[in-house]
């Protein structure tokens, strides 16, 4: 009898054993996918990362098709066995059921661990990209960490090896200088923590798994295809119309600020090249139109100078592309310096990017044609399930496996698009929850002092004819000058 409990004993244990192997199997077999997908893109030749997204297709397909095959089958066994169950089930097992149900319900699962997020600035941004990449990581059963280095490169150095030293789970870093981080990220790679470049691509380095950014080359052709759309270029081609454009690019140690202007370029270029639009300073390429460190100022004194050299008659070209709102800001501030109103037909077509509250005021009261909004909440959601899946072994949603050079590899990218925003759909960001009504308001247009209307002097009193004194000739009496007296001079005898 012990000899038999024994033996069953022995088979259970075995049983188990071969179970457990097989899910960690398969889990390390799907994160060894996820690290194959990385290591593709090593390198210059992007035709890899295109051979894995072919490949990551035909796996998706087949998985598809199999779990489609599998449902039926699936299906058809649960029919059967739900049927043969309903007829041997008592109400002891239901109570027991009930009883499981509720014990699973009141048990609260330990988080897998914990992923480090690392902020650049205190903005708009942050307080999104904090709200949804907690939620999106508590979600995936890991506990989310933020810090904020608030603009300081040097302080995020060090909060980035504060979580090596934890040991965390993963590092989704949005960095303050993309260039600066080599070093700490080495560390990172010997400890083997994952590292998520968000929204701005960290260069120079091999040490990042994944990036999640906005798909700005395709932006940068939807501003241009809307520039297209909103001077009627192809009808001013006919008419062999030319309008004026100069552009106000972002910083040059930017990837993203590149692949936008490249965008707007590329749907601009036949324009450019057969005149309908004119450059008048010449400055079309990202080197000559970037504004480094996205400087508000910079970009203010760069079109001041443009203007007073090439546009001191017209003051202004007719369209001011920008890569950010604040750019936009500025332009509308040179052009008030300049004289010019808004509304008024020597006003030019300006573009924003990025849908701030200001941006979306300017619309409304007509300073700004449009703007891109993207929606950073999908963006931070995507960037936190990457460090998910990459560390639970599920395929990582890469979208982008060509394009996105640091320097030292391709990395795979998941890209977000971006809508755009004009007087005539700006309400849409109240209505998805992005802003108030109250907060988009167009600010007053201030109504100017009256001028005082002056009082009206008395007319002074005619001033009377003096009467005439003198007298005729014959009445004038005239009193002899009498003559002087002549001295005589005595001679001495």
């Amino acid at each position: 009898m012990k000899r038999r409990a024994t033996a069953i004993l022995l088979g259970i244990m075995v049983s188990s054993m071969f179970l457990s192997a097989c899910e960690k199997n398969d889990a390390k077999e799907a994160a060894n996918e996820s690290a194959q997908v990385e290591e593709e893109g090593v390198g210059e030749v992007t035709e890899e990362g295109e051979k894995v997204e072919a490949e990551n297709k035909q796996t998706s397909d087949a998985d598809d098709s199999s779990k489609t095959e599998g449902s039926e089958e699936s299906g058809e066994k649960n029919s059967d066995a739900s049927e043969s169950e309903s007829t041997g089930k008592d109400s002891s097992e239901n109570n027991a059921n009930q009883s499981d149900d509720s014990l699973d319900d009141e048990v609260t699962e330990a988080p897998a661990g914990k992923i480090g997020v690392l902020l650049s600035e205190e903005d708009e941004n942050a307080k999104i990209d904090s709200e949804a990449m907690t939620s999106q990581i508590a979600d995936g059963g890991y506990e989310a960490d933020i810090k904020n280095a608030n603009g300081d490169s040097a302080l995020q150095i060090s909060q980035i090896q504060e979580f090596i030293d934890e040991q965390v789970s993963a590092l989704i870093i949005d960095p303050v200088d993309p260039y600066g981080l080599t070093d700490i990220l080495k560390t990172a790679k010997e400890q083997e923590i994952p590292v998520i470049s968000y929204d701005t691509l960290i260069r120079d380095t091999a040490d990042i798994n994944y990036y999640a950014s906005y798909d700005t080359r395709a932006i940068g052709k939807d501003i241009a295809a809307e520039i297209v759309k909103k001077m009627d270029l192809d009808k001013a081609r006919e008419d062999k119309k030319s309008y004026t454009i100069e552009f106000l690019m972002g910083s040059p140690d930017d990837n993203s600020a590149l692949f936008l202007c490249n965008g707007i370029q590329e749907g601009l270029q036949e324009y450019l090249d057969d005149g309908t639009l004119v450059c008048k300073s010449g400055n079309t390429s990202f080197d000559d139109t970037a504004i480094m460190r996205w400087s508000e100022t910079s970009a203010k004194s760069k079109l001041e100078s443009i203007i007073k050299e090439f546009y001191m008659e017209e003051k202004t070209p007719d369209i001011i592309c920008t890569a950010y709102d604040g750019f936009a800001y500025a332009a509308e501030e040179v052009l008030s310096d300049n004289d010019l109103e808004s509304g008024s037909e020597e006003w030019p077509v300006i573009t924003g990017y990025g849908s701030e509250v200001r941006a979306v005021k300017d619309i409304a009261a007509g300073k700004m044609s449009f703007t891109m909004f993207m929606d950073r909440e999908e963006l931070a959601k995507g960037g936190a399930q990457m460090a998910i899946d990459y560390l639970t072994g599920e395929k990582v949603d890469v979208k982008d496996y060509s394009q996105y050079d640091n320097g030292m590899k391709i990395v795979g990218t998941f890209t977000c698009g971006a809508q755009v925003i004009d007087k005539d759909n700006y309400q849409i960001l109240v209505d998805n929850g992005t802003y108030t009504e109250d907060e988009i308001v167009p600010d007053p247009t201030p109504t100017p002092e009256a001028t005082p209307t002056p009082e009206v002097t008395d007319t002074p009193e005619a001033t009377s004819t003096p009467e005439d004194s003198s007298k005729d000739d014959s009445e004038a009496k005239t009193t002899p000058t009498p003559a002087p007296k002549t001295t005589l001079k005595l001679a001495k005898d």
